[in-house]
C-alpha cells in the first residue's frame, strides 16, 4: 500500500504513459506555466519523478477530463482562419506589459465592476490569479508573435463555463473587462506607437472570441452527453 500524497509519489510507482508538463499542456490546451499552477495547488493530477519533476499520467488526464465536462475543443480550419494567431513580435511593449501585471489586474477588476449590472461585484483571488495567468500567455504571445497559446487558452476557458453549464456570459464578460483594463492601462503608462496599441487591441478581441468559440463548443459537449 503507498503513502504520501500523489505530489509525493514518484513517477515509478504509478503505471501507463507520462507526459512531461509542455506535452500534457498541449494536451489540456493550456499554458505550462497554467497547468504547473493547476499542479501546485492539487487541481489535476500528477506525480514526481526520482529528479523532483512532474509528470503526468496520460490516463488520469483523460479520466480528469471527463470529470470536468469532456475533452477540450479541436481548432477548426475555419476558426484559425477567421482568429489568427500571428503577430509581429513586440518585446519592448510585451516587457513594459509585464511590469504593468498587478496594475493591469486590479484595473481589470474596476471595469468588471463597472460591467456588472449595480456595481455588483465581488473581487476574487481565484479570478485574480486565472487573469493574471492570461495576462502572462498574452505577453509571452505579444513578445514572440505568436498568440497561439493564448488564444488556444482562451478557447478552454470558455469551453469549461460551457461543459459545465455555468452562464456563458462570464468568460465573455471578464475577456471584454481585460481589453478596456489593457487599453486605459498601456495609454496611460506606455506610449506605444498607434499600430502597436491597435495590434493588442485586435490580439484581445481575438481573445474574446476565442473563448466564445469555445463556450459554445462546451455547450455541444455538454447536450450531447445527456442525449446519449
Amino acid at each position: 500500500m503507498s503513502t504520501g500524497t500523489p505530489d509525493q509519489q514518484t513517477a515509478g510507482a504509478v503505471r501507463g504513459e507520462l507526459l512531461s508538463v509542455s506535452a500534457a499542456a498541449r494536451m489540456l490546451g493550456v499554458s505550462p506555466s497554467s497547468l504547473r499552477a493547476w499542479a501546485a495547488s492539487g487541481r489535476v493530477p500528477h506525480v514526481r519523478t526520482p529528479g523532483g519533476h512532474r509528470r503526468f499520467r496520460r490516463e488520469e488526464l483523460v479520466d480528469w477530463l471527463a470529470e470536468h465536462g469532456g475533452e477540450p475543443p479541436a481548432q477548426s480550419p475555419r476558426t484559425q482562419e477567421l482568429v489568427p494567431s500571428r503577430i509581429d513580435p513586440m518585446p519592448d511593449l510585451a516587457a513594459a506589459m509585464a511590469k504593468l501585471r498587478p496594475e493591469l489586474v486590479q484595473v481589470f477588476e474596476e471595469e468588471l465592476v463597472r460591467t456588472r449590472i449595480g456595481g455588483a461585484h465581488r473581487a476574487s483571488a481565484a479570478r485574480q490569479t486565472r487573469v493574471s495567468g492570461t495576462l502572462e500567455t498574452l505577453t509571452e504571445g505579444i513578445r514572440t508573435g505568436d498568440l497561439a497559446g493564448a488564444l488556444r487558452e482562451a478557447e478552454w476557458e470558455g469551453f469549461r463555463y460551457g461543459a459545465a453549464g455555468q452562464h456563458g456570459d462570464i468568460p465573455v464578460t471578464e475577456a471584454l473587462a481585460l481589453r478596456r483594463a489593457v487599453d486605459r492601462v498601456l495609454e496611460s503608462s506606455f506610449t506605444a506607437a498607434p499600430q502597436q496599441q491597435r495590434t493588442v487591441e485586435r490580439a484581445l478581441d481575438r481573445l474574446a472570441i476565442r473563448v466564445a468559440a469555445g463556450y459554445a463548443d462546451g455547450v455541444r459537449v455538454r447536450l450531447r452527453a445527456r442525449s446519449e
